[in-house]
């Protein structure tokens, strides 16, 4: 009996360790979408349906032969200068694969000439690690007017509208997750009252 309930926390420990882990998300949603964007905010919107956290991946798939990802500052980015970045990321086997070690901003622009302009950029924040993803599963941002976003201008120079919550497939795979995430308490708080977990 003992060991029962010694598997039973464990697998509870370990589904809930599994269900915070990072992930590894595909710039743009869509395997070849580090390019120029037909739709110069394509790439913004796609960062502002997400939610990315501390330790996830980004994963720029792409022309190797003709493009490149660069890292960059926030006036490089407002200003599209591939002159001095702050990391250069290349493809390997069609991709390449960024982590986001800290929370905060992060900048990249298209390292081909001219890409940058026609809208092959990416700002995106990472949140905290106190706000980690259990916390915000299911929430979307409370939307800020443009004009009264200081944090917002403060990244780009300018006023930005706050996300719009998630829709069409993100918004499904949003919703799996809490079904998932909810299994996964209900089942800890049956454990816990059944055998004194």
């Amino acid at each position: 009996m003992a060991s029962r309930v010694l598997l039973l926390c464990v697998s509870v420990v370990l589904a809930a360790a599994a269900a915070a882990e990072a992930r590894d998300f595909v710039v743009g949603g869509a395997n070849d979408a580090w390019k120029e964007p037909a739709q110069p905010d394509a790439l913004a919107k796609w960062a502002s349906a997400n939610r990315f956290q501390v330790g996830d991946k980004l994963v720029f798939k792409f022309d190797g032969a003709a493009d490149s990802v660069l890292e960059v500052t926030r006036d490089d980015y407002n200003r599209c200068s591939t002159a001095s970045p702050l990391a250069v990321h290349k493809a390997t086997a069609g991709a390449a694969t960024v982590p986001l070690p800290r929370s905060g901003p992060y900048y990249f622009i298209g390292g081909a000439p001219g890409s940058c302009q026609k809208g092959e950029r990416l700002l995106l924040v990472v949140i905290s690690e106190k706000h980690g993803r259990g916390r915000l599963r299911g929430l979307a941002p409370a939307p800020v007017p443009a004009a009264e976003s200081p944090f917002a201008s403060s990244f780009v120079g300018g006023p930005a509208a706050a996300p719009a919550p998630a829709t069409g497939a993100a918004g499904r795979t949003a919703a799996a997750g809490n079904t998932g995430a909810l299994l996964v308490g209900a089942v800890a708080l049956l454990g816990a009252l059944l055998f004194g977990c």
